[in-house]
């Protein structure tokens, strides 16, 4: 009996520790959209969501401002989402989980005593049909009015949070051991879609949207028009598995006959 204990005892013991994601007060960085370090910008729209201008009163329609493919590129403009709405973006080279931030989400974002801000849940994929979503965190437990700001400081990986762009970090889904990451069906290393899904931040109501940790996120509502949800500017490249071929030296093809 002591024996099959003392054997239980040690496979549990080696077994591996499970991932955690934990609030450590973790911000993300800020980014400008003619920062060097993008390397390139989402490609093409593979598909639209447009959520409700007023989740809570679906008669009103959906949010409709901007073309689909106003987001593209660098120079991209703005294109809402509406209350919970998606857009999946895909790329020509792929992402890659490098140093720092990967890659960078850009909406158009005001300061005014404070950031006037409308969030998103950041996803991605490897496949197009298999996504996971950054885990996101949102301190701020107060409802934002339709026109109230924030502190950028009091959210985590939610786009949005900046008046410049947001940078993400893929492996924050290694450590949070995300299923779908651990099971391979997502590779860090080879992420070529991005979707972006608005935040309902109906924290009054009890219709809000939750982080990782299942909290409500705080975000300005309602916000009942045409140009409500998220509006996507762009997505930009950090980090990719493309690399770039150097033209060889006199050198050092000479050095190929040596």
């Amino acid at each position: 009996m002591r024996t099959s204990l003392l054997l239980i005892t040690v496979l549990i013991l080696a077994q591996p520790a499970a991932a955690q994601f934990t609030d450590t007060g973790q911000v993300n960085a800020e980014y400008d959209r003619t920062d060097s370090r993008l390397v390139s910008w989402a490609s093409q729209v593979v598909s639209v969501d447009r959520g409700y201008m007023d989740y809570s009163q679906p008669e009103l329609g959906l949010a409709s401002f901007g073309a689909e493919g106003d987001c593209l590129g660098a120079a991209g403009t703005p294109v809402s989402l509406g209350d919970g709405g998606s857009i999946t973006l895909g790329f020509e080279t792929e992402i890659t989980n490098g140093s720092g931030d990967d890659f960078v989400v850009f909406e158009n974002g005001f300061e005014w005593n404070g950031v006037f801000m409308e969030l998103g849940f950041v996803e991605v994929s490897s496949n197009g049909v298999d996504f996971s979503r950054l885990p996101s965190l949102c301190r701020r437990e107060t409802q934002p009015g339709p026109w109230d700001t924030s502190d950028p400081a009091l959210f985590y990986n939610l786009a949005g949070n900046f008046v410049g762009g947001t940078g993400f970090d893929l492996q924050d889904l290694v450590t949070a051991g995300d299923p779908n990451v651990t099971g391979g069906v997502v590779d860090v290393n080879h992420i070529i879609f991005v979707r972006l899904v608005d935040v309902i931040g109906d924290v009054a109501e009890g219709g809000a949207t939750t982080d990782y940790l299942g909290r409500a996120v705080a975000d300005p509502y309602p916000t009942a028009t045409e140009s409500c949800g998220m509006d996507l500017t762009g997505v930009a490249v950090i980090n990719t598995g493309v690399v770039a071929v150097e033209n060889a030296s006199w050198g050092s093809v000479k050095s190929l006959y040596r």
